[in-house]
């Protein structure tokens, strides 16, 4: 939907599974404060901000990795983040009542294991130091890499190394392997290290999400709305004029084009069509939710009111 002609719309009415809302024409939205971290399925929110596409109420704040997103949403400093889906089953389970409104991508390559070129096979990672974000979408890989390899979390060392760390980490000989992910694998390749597996050795397992906390979602949705088409223009934008937005995203990266676009490939990047398909009753991504809360130790499966397709924009409303 054009967002001029949203905004100019009277009310209108949406509603998700567990969720519904009146979105009228005369109450001004509360501001919405949005926070993400370096990721190349989260740059779409940095060229809807280059481009001014966001809504005035948005304010966009880069933050150093997931975790300092999900500090900001404990210490109420922010409103929404970009984060893989386990963070936000993560915080649910801790009591931030979040909701996913929209995927940002599915990775497909971009999260990997690599390793010093000594290991040539998942069985020689017994014994070894492996580094991994904790609490983040690292660990999960790393739990399905070490179930790939017949191991379990006692046959090896787990270091804690945030991903801004993982680049000095294996400088300083600090871990033998690392779950990372792009552009970081790109740069660690450079460096000598050898992708053993990767995402797509787990397809459907890692999503990354925009999820936004229930008491500030009630009092935006207008705001909340004109975020998410925001990310769809950038997304047309990123598959129109691929090389401008290639140029714009490795420069704030600070990597090559080249980077951005290898880091590109290894993920997926659904339309609003596909959107809706995942964030609807028995989609993958629920069944990935099921797998990972069990993996938590949170029970048989969540309520189903933390998702909802009441925010994505009409399909058809602009191609793609």
């Amino acid at each position: 939907m054009d967002r001029r002609r949203f905004l100019t719309m009277t009310s209108l009415a949406i509603g998700g599974p567990g969720l519904t809302f009146l979105l009228g024409g005369c109450r001004q939205d509360d501001p919405l404060r949005v926070s993400y971290h370096p990721w190349i399925g989260y740059e779409t929110l940095y060229l809807a901000e280059r481009f001014n596409w966001l809504p005035e109420a948005v304010t966009l704040t880069r933050r150093q990795s997931a975790s300092s997103s999900l500090a900001a949403l404990r210490d109420d400093q922010t409103d929404a983040a970009a984060l893989t889906l386990d963070e936000v089953i993560r915080a649910r389970l801790d009591g931030i009542d979040l909701v996913v409104v929209m995927v940002f991508n599915v990775s497909a390559g971009a999260d990997a294991l690599v390793v010093h070129d000594s290991i040539k096979h998942l069985a020689q990672l017994e014994g070894k130091r492996i580094g991994a974000e904790a609490s983040a979408v690292g660990e999960m890989l790393l739990d399905r890499v070490l179930e790939k390899a017949g191991l379990i979390r006692e046959d090896v060392i787990v270091v804690d190394v945030a991903v801004d760390r993982h680049i000095p980490a294996w400088e300083s000989g600090e871990v033998d392997a690392l779950v990372s992910y792009e552009p970081t694998v790109s740069r660690l390749r450079q460096l000598g290290a050898v992708r053993l597996v990767d995402s797509r050795d787990f397809p459907d397992t890692i999503f990354d999400v925009l999820a936004v906390r229930r008491d500030a979602m009630e009092n935006a949705e207008r705001t909340l709305f004109g975020l998410v088409d925001s990310h769809f223009r950038a997304l047309d934008h990123v598959r129109s004029n691929r090389q401008d937005a290639l140029y714009r995203i490795a420069d704030v990266e600070a990597i090559s084009p080249e980077d951005a676009r290898r880091a590109f490939g290894g993920v997926l990047l659904p339309d609003r069509r596909a959107n809706r398909r995942y964030l609807g009753s028995g989609s993958r991504l629920m069944v990935a939710a099921d797998e990972i809360e069990r993996r938590l130790g949170g029970g048989d499966g969540m309520d189903k009111d933390w998702f909802t397709d009441a925010f994505l924009p009409r399909v058809g409303a602009h191609a793609g």
